[in-house]
């Protein structure tokens, strides 16, 4: 009888890391990992961001200039955008603006060292998606980044037509 199970054990070991190295080949297939645009000052939160991008295989466009930012977003589609409100702190509302009026829209993250009911819903009115607390800290990315990721597939699903009769 315990040959048996060790056999089972055996095939469905192998069955499991054939899923699990499927599933790791899918997410990091171009097309299926979060695209990430991150407008953010050099610092600990760039770096939080460089670091959890090469660990969860993330394509991440960065850059520290609304300007450059415009330039970044025509040339690719960011599903995701980071923005640091410290960066511009009296145009980040016109930066929130611009990037929720693009098609498709965008997840929009603003990195904010304050994060009150207040902000929440100023945000919200100008279209953004989600704050994100600075100092960055692990947990609280990956949450915002999956949001983001899965609002994106959930638009472009609503985007195609469905092919069921």
């Amino acid at each position: 009888m315990d040959s048996v199970v060790q056999g089972c054990k055996a095939i469905f070991g192998g069955i499991s890391r054939l899923f699990a190295a499927r599933h790791e080949r899918l997410e990091r297939a171009p097309g299926r990992r979060p695209q990430i645009l991150a407008i953010v000052s050099p610092g600990p939160n760039l770096a939080i961001l460089k670091t959890q991008s090469r660990h969860s295989g993330w394509s991440l466009s960065l850059s520290d200039a609304g300007r450059d930012a415009a330039r970044l977003r025509g040339l690719e589609v960011s599903p995701i955008i980071i923005y640091d409100r410290e960066l511009s702190p009296s145009h980040w509302r016109e930066m929130v603006r611009r990037f929720a009026r693009e098609v498709p829209r965008p997840y929009v993250i603003l990195l904010s060292p304050n994060a009150d009911a207040n902000l929440w819903d100023e945000l919200q009115r100008l279209g953004g998606s989600d704050i994100l607390r600075a100092p960055i800290d692990r947990d609280s990315l990956l949450g915002a980044v999956e949001r983001g990721w899965q609002f994106w597939r959930n638009q472009q699903q609503l985007r195609t037509p469905s092919t069921r009769p």
